[in-house]
């Protein structure tokens, strides 16, 4: 444990007979010990400058890492959950236009920058939504039991869901200066088939958010699984090939009741003259 020359300079100690002998080799092998120590932990450090340089830098970063992820998901979670829910509604939109442009259904700029601007607010408008339910639901039935999935579920999706589609479609279309008249309209023709397909997609990937993950962490799956479901819906909503036999009726409807509207004043007009 010590070095001969400790042991050396213990001993010669001893011989002298001095009368804090006992002190002195007590504070003698303490200074021996933290010399010891430092000696090879400098050696360690000393090995090689640029490893202990990268490794005060990673643990710096890991420190902030760790900081700014417990501020994200703590004291600024209603601000990560609306951010996030904009980013990545841009992100699914993104995907949607580069589909549109290989496919040659987009003659314009490859990307639309006022139609991510129009998808980021109404992805963040959605955000708050998701946020104070979420935290609703966890606190009136914290139990992670099947009969409180389920009833999570079903709340998400007689709820929650058409909630959302309305702010979909009534945002966008605001942003983009249409009518009350023609939102309607699109909101009535595309309603079913968005919220059939929000159906077949959404159970099952709630069922995994409220039966695995922690409260603070629902929005964020929510919107990771939305970046890819918002493909489609971005797809839809810009009527880039989407098939929709409703629209077409309610055009030929719509149509059908201008009719007799001109033919009834077409008579008018011929007494007038």
């Amino acid at each position: 444990m010590f070095g001969t020359r400790c042991l050396r300079q213990c001993y010669s100690l001893r011989i002298h007979g001095s009368h804090n002998s006992r002190r002195d080799f007590a504070a003698l092998c303490r200074m021996r010990s933290h010399g010891v120590g430092y000696q090879k932990y400098g050696l360690r450090f000393t090995h090689g400058k640029g490893e202990t340089e990268g490794g005060a830098l990673s643990f710096i970063l890991l420190r902030w890492t760790k900081i700014a992820w417990s501020n994200m998901f703590g004291k600024y979670l209603l601000v990560t959950n609306v951010v996030g829910s904009g980013l990545l509604m841009v992100v699914g939109d993104v995907i949607a236009q580069e589909y549109e442009y290989r496919r040659g259904l987009r003659h314009q700029d490859r990307f639309d920058t006022d139609r991510m601007y129009r998808m980021f607010v109404a992805g963040a408008l959605q955000g708050p939504l998701h946020h104070y339910v979420y935290n609703w639901m966890d606190r009136v039935m914290p139990a992670r039991t099947l009969k409180n999935i389920f009833k999570k579920i079903l709340i998400d999706q007689l709820v929650m869901s058409p909630a959302c589609i309305v702010i979909f479609f009534y945002s966008l279309c605001y942003l983009e200066r249409q009518t009350l008249d023609a939102t309607n309209q699109e909101l009535i023709s595309k309603f079913p088939y968005v919220y059939m397909l929000d159906w077949m997609t959404w159970p099952a990937a709630q069922y995994l958010n409220f039966r695995y993950l922690d409260t603070k962490y629902r929005v964020t799956f929510v919107n990771v699984c939305t970046a890819v479901y918002n493909v489609l819906m971005s797809y839809m909503k810009h009527d880039f090939g989407v098939h929709l036999p409703l629209e077409e009726k309610l055009v030929a409807s719509s149509e059908q009741n201008l009719l007799p509207q001109s033919s009834t004043t077409s008579p008018d007009a011929q007494k007038a003259v």
